[in-house]
Order: structure tokens, then sequence, then C-alpha cells
């Protein structure tokens, strides 16, 4: 029996879905018109951050993060006996998903289908899904379609390519290498124009999806939660895509740990940003307090559950199984490089969105305070408050 007391639920996520690439986010060059249009009816979070770039980890937090706003409490995100579904075209999760009554498996088919690409194929079926559902269920949507296979109509690449730029590249494996001086920037430009048709791709299916779920009897109050949990790096340090093949996303910039996040609650706030830091654990705490009755029994908005139920974060951290590591605070980003020079890179935030200009050298105490921060977070010792330095 499930409980009539939660509403339904719908939450997509996006692997490799870039915040750098949507017009919510302050890009003004891909059309993304239908997340935007979205964002503008959602609370969109600007500073959530992954903790690992392994999906395994993403979803060990969110899935089943083991405390809910600082208390000791543990267990499922969803309450009791709800009917929940996951629909997937990533066949690992199927063994991590034990929360969840169905499973779907979408399977992508050959690549190189010109009549059906992967992505409208995964969309199609989340829809027929919820089509067919007819109780309020707990359903959760995750994609790759930006990860392996670009296969988006070549046409859409040529959208984004001037008159004068190069031919974009007919490829739809996607590129996964460290860019460096022998790299042509033409061939960059090209893949970032790949990328850019791809992502057209998928706005162009979430607005179908939209378009299903607010017609949709049971779905139409849902909470909708549509995110990412990894980007996609275009070149802008060294790599692109996953990276080097001996250590992928062992480079933990923005561009692949910043991750794009709205949600959108009925009767809730429209077309407000939250700027504290988050991490993939608040979501698990949202999931919490939503589908326990915690936001919408008590006619509470997300915005005052994120800003008021709990302390916002100060730090988010950010490790590789290569060693490498990061630590964000509101004024300061660090990362910590576990190569031959044992790099170390410092960021001034929010002011240097894209980490251009590594002041290391020139802010050896607030390096030092970072690294201290990171020793005392991995050795258990507490670590509020942070210096004053790194606010």
């Amino acid at each position: 029996m499930h409980s009539q007391s939660v509403p339904a639920t719908v939450c997509l996520i996006t692997d490799r879905l870039s915040v750098g690439m949507l017009g919510a986010y302050g890009n003004a060059w891909i059309g993304t018109p239908c997340f935007d249009r979205l964002a503008f009816s959602s609370v969109l979070a600007d500073q959530m951050f992954l903790t690992s770039p392994k999906l395994a980890d993403y979803y060990g937090k969110v899935w089943n993060h083991a405390s809910v706003s600082g208390n000791s409490k543990t267990g499922s995100f969803m309450s009791q006996g709800m009917e929940s579904l996951l629909v997937t075209d990533e066949s690992s999760l199927s063994s991590k998903a034990s929360e969840f009554v169905n499973v779907s498996i979408i399977d992508p088919g050959p690549a190189g289908n010109r009549d059906v690409t992967e992505t409208e194929k995964f969309f199609s079926a989340a829809a027929d899904h919820l089509t067919a559902l007819v109780e309020p269920t707990f359903v959760w949507l995750h994609t790759q379609c930006l990860s392996d296979n670009w296969d988006a109509p070549y046409e859409m690449r040529q959208w984004y390519a001037a008159e004068d730029d190069p031919l974009p590249p007919t490829s739809q494996r996607s590129p996964h290498f460290c860019a460096g001086s022998e790299t042509d920037p033409d061939e960059l430009l090209g893949w970032i124009q790949a990328y850019a048709a791809q992502v057209s791709l998928w706005d162009q299916c979430l607005g179908q999806l939209i378009e299903v779920i607010d017609n949709h009897p049971v779905f139409k109050d849902a909470l909708l939660i549509v995110g990412g949990c990894r980007g996609y790096p275009l070149g802008e340090h060294r790599s692109v895509g996953k990276g080097a093949p001996e250590s992928p996303d062992c480079d933990l910039y923005g561009e692949l740990s910043h991750l794009p996040l709205l949600c959108r609650i009925p009767g809730g706030p429209r077309a407000t940003r939250l700027n504290q830091l988050m991490q993939p654990e608040d979501l698990f705490d949202i999931l919490y307090h939503w589908n326990h009755g915690a936001i919408h029994q008590t006619k509470g908005s997300l915005l005052d559950f994120c800003s008021q139920s709990k302390q916002p974060r100060s730090t988010v951290i950010s490790q590789d199984v290569s060693g490498s590591w990061a630590v964000r605070t509101p004024a300061w980003f660090l990362q910590s490089r576990n190569d031959a020079e044992s790099t170390t890179e410092l960021y001034a935030k929010p002011d240097d969105r894209w980490e251009v200009n590594n002041v290391a050298e020139r802010c050896q105490d607030v390096v030092r305070a970072m690294e201290q921060l990171y020793k005392d977070a991995r050795d258990g010792k507490p670590t509020e408050p942070i210096d004053h330095l790194l606010r």
C-alpha cells in the first residue's frame, strides 16, 4: 500500500550535463529554452558541487546518505510503502536501486541509428512510463545521453558553426583526451559545437517530457527536480570529456564539479536562486523532507527548508580515486592535483567563475588555510567554523 499523503515526485538526472552550457546559468549562445523556462518557475541551486566524480559515489550520497539535516536519522528518502520507479539507460544503476519497487532499464540500441537518437529513445520511454502510472509515484529518471554517443542530427552541430568556421566533426563518439599545446583549437571548437548540439537535443526532449508531466493528472502537481551528476569538460583547462584514460576525471575544476539543479515545488517560489554551497547529500535531505511531509504538509517552501532548517555549509570537498582533491569555500577554490609536481591552484570565488586566474603564489596564507581545512576534514576533525579568511 502506498502513502496517500505524499504527492508524486519526478527527478530527472542527466550525466555529463554542464552548468556552463545552460541559459539559466548564464550561457548566451546555446539554445536551452525549455530548461530556462522551467528554471523561471523553479528554485535554481547556483552552487551545487559534486564530492566525487564517480557515478556510484554520487548515488551513494543521494540515495543512501546516512544523516538528515545534521541528525542521526538513517534509512530511505522515500516514505514507507511509497510506489517508486527507476527508469534509466545506465545499466550499472540497477545494482544500486534497492530503494525502488520497479526498475526499467532502457536499451539505447545500436549506435548510429539515424531514425531515433538515444536521447529521443530514452525520453520517449520515460514519457510512456509516466503516462501509464495511475497513482502518486516517486519516479527517478537517469540518462547518460550526453556521455558517450552524441547522435544529435549533424545539422544541429552546424547551427553553432559560424560561416568561416571549419565543419564540425562527424563522429558520434564523444571525445576523451587531455588537450595540450599541440591540440588544434579548431578541433576543440568542433567538439564544443557537437556538445552544444547534443545539449540542444536534450533540451527539446526535456520540453516534451515537461508537457507530459504538466498534463498528467497524477504528476501535474508533483515535485519536479532536474539536474546533473557530472559536467563535461571541453578543454577549458586540459581535460576533454573524462580526460586521460589512466586517470579519468581527476581534474576537479568547475566544468566537471559544478552541477545544475532546479526544483519546481507546487505552490513554491518561482525564479529564485539559492546561492549557498550545496552538495549531493543536500538533494537527499530535500527528498527526505518532501517525502516525509516536512515541506508540503507544513506549507513551507523548498527555499525555507534550504535556508532556514539547517545551517548552510561553508565547505565542499571533492576527491578522486587518483588522489586529486579540491576544497570550495564561499571565497575560494583550491585544487591539489596528484601529479608529478603535486600541482596546487587557488582561485578567488565567486569572481573567478571559470577558474582562469591562479593566485596560489600570491596568496600562500590562503593556500595553507585551505590545505589545513582539507586535512582536518580528511582526519575527521571539526572544520566549523572555518577561518574568516576563507569566507
